[in-house]
C-alpha cells in the first residue's frame, strides 16, 4: 500500500461512499482541502514525534533510539484479535518503557496524565522495528491513543479480559435516556412497594438490570389511559413524554429485551465509535510484555447476544468484557 493509498483509507470515513467519488463535486472539494491541510498537519506529527522521541531517550539515558530485535505482527486473520509477546531484549526496554510518559506539554520534566501506562512502550515496539507498521499519536481529542498505518489503537493496561472505557458523564443524550429508564423503574417500585436487592442507577448499574427496568417503562407506556391523563395532569404529560422520547432514541423496541441491547450498543458506540474507532483496536498491555489487540467491530457487538451480561458501569465509567466479545 502506498502512501496515497494510506491517506485516502485514514479519511475514509468522511465520504459517504467510504472513498471520494471523483464525478461528485463535493467529495472532490472535501479530498483538495483534506490534502492542503497535509503540510500543517505533517508538521504536527513531526512535534508530536519528536515529544515522544525525546522521551524515549530520556528514559533509556541514549542519544539514538534502539530497535527492537524481533518482527512483531499487527492484524489478525481477517482482521480478528490477536496477541504479542514481547521477550529477550525488547521486553527490557519495553519494561523500562512501560511507566513512561511525556511531560506537559510546554514542560521539561514531569509526567502528563494523558499518557497511559504502555502507551509509549508500544509505540516505540512498532515504530523502531522491522514490523512494516508507521505508529503515530492521536494530536486531537477525540483520537484513539496511537495510530498504526493509520488505524486506530487504544492503549490500557488492565491485564484482564474486563476493561473500564472511562466515564460517560459529558454523554449527556444518553445519560439522559438512562435516567428515564431508572426514574420510571424507581417510581414504578415506590408504587408496587417493592425494593431494590442493591443500588441500581445510571451510573451503577450491569447490562442485564436494563431488562427488568425497561421492562416497568414499556408496561407503563402500554396503558391506554396513559394517554388522557397526560391531557389532565402534568406529571403524567411527563411521564409520557419521556417514554415516547425513550421510544424513538431505541427505535421503538417490541420487547423490553430488545430496548436493553439497542441502550446499551448506544452508550458503546458512543465511547468505541470513536476511540478506537469501528475496525481499530484496543490494545490491553502488561509489563510483562503481553499484548492482546482486541479488535473491535460495531456491528459484531450489536449483534452479540453476550452483549448485556458482558457490560455495565460503576461509579460513572462504562466497562465492557472484551475476552468475549472480540475473540
Amino acid at each position: 500500500m502506498d502512501a496515497l493509498e494510506k491517506f485516502i483509507n485514514s479519511v475514509s470515513y468522511k465520504f459517504d461512499k467510504g472513498y471520494p467519488d471523483v464525478n461528485n463535486a463535493q467529495d472532490m472539494k472535501t479530498l483538495r482541502s483534506l490534502l492542503e491541510e497535509i503540510t500543517n498537519e505533517s508538521e504536527i506529527l513531526q512535534e508530536n514525534s519528536e515529544v515522544y522521541d525525546t522521551t524515549i531517550k530520556k528514559a533509556l539515558d541514549v542519544e539514538a533510539i534502539p530497535r527492537s530485535n524481533n518482527k512483531y505482527p499487527f492484524g489478525g486473520k481477517d482482521g480478528s484479535s490477536f496477541t504479542v509477546q514481547i521477550s529477550g531484549e525488547d521486553l527490557e526496554v519495553w519494561q523500562a518503557l512501560y511507566n513512561v510518559a511525556p511531560p506537559k506539554k510546554g514542560e521539561e520534566e514531569g509526567q502528563t496524565k494523558g499518557v497511559g501506562n504502555g502507551e509509549i512502550a508500544l509505540y516505540w515496539l512498532y515504530n523502531y522495528s522491522n514490523s512494516g507498521v508507521q505508529v503515530t499519536e492521536g494530536r486531537e481529542g477525540d483520537d484513539p491513543d496511537l495510530f498504526f498505518d493509520g488505524v486506530g489503537v487504544e492503549v490500557k493496561a488492565y491485564g484482564k479480559p474486563t476493561i473500564g472505557l472511562g466515564r460517560f458523564g459529558a454523554d449527556k443524550e444518553n445519560l439522559a435516556l438512562l435516567n428515564i429508564i431508572f426514574g420510571i423503574n424507581a417510581l414504578a417500585k415506590v408504587l408496587g412497594n417493592e425494593k431494590s436487592p442493591r443500588t441500581i442507577n445510571p451510573t451503577n448499574f450491569k447490562g442485564l438490570d436494563l431488562v427488568p427496568a425497561l421492562e416497568q417503562v414499556l408496561e407503563l407506556g402500554a396503558i391506554e389511559d396513559l394517554s388522557s391523563l397526560s391531557t389532565r395532569y402534568p406529571i403524567f404529560k411527563t411521564i409520557k413524554d419521556n417514554i415516547d422520547t425513550l421510544n424513538t432514541q431505541l427505535n421503538d423496541p417490541n420487547t423490553a429485551t430488545e430496548a436493553a441491547m439497542e441502550m446499551s450498543f448506544k452508550m458503546l458506540d458512543s465511547k468505541l465509535g470513536r476511540k478506537p474507532g469501528d475496525g481499530g483496536y484496543l490494545a490491553d498491555v502488561t509489563k510483562n510484555g503481553k499484548c492482546v489487540f482486541y479488535s473491535v467491530d460495531l456491528d459484531k457487538l450489536r449483534a452479540s447476544e453476550d452483549l448485556l451480561s458482558n457490560f455495565g458501569a460503576k461509579q460513572s465509567s462504562l466497562y465492557l468484557n472484551f475476552g468475549k466479545l472480540f475473540k
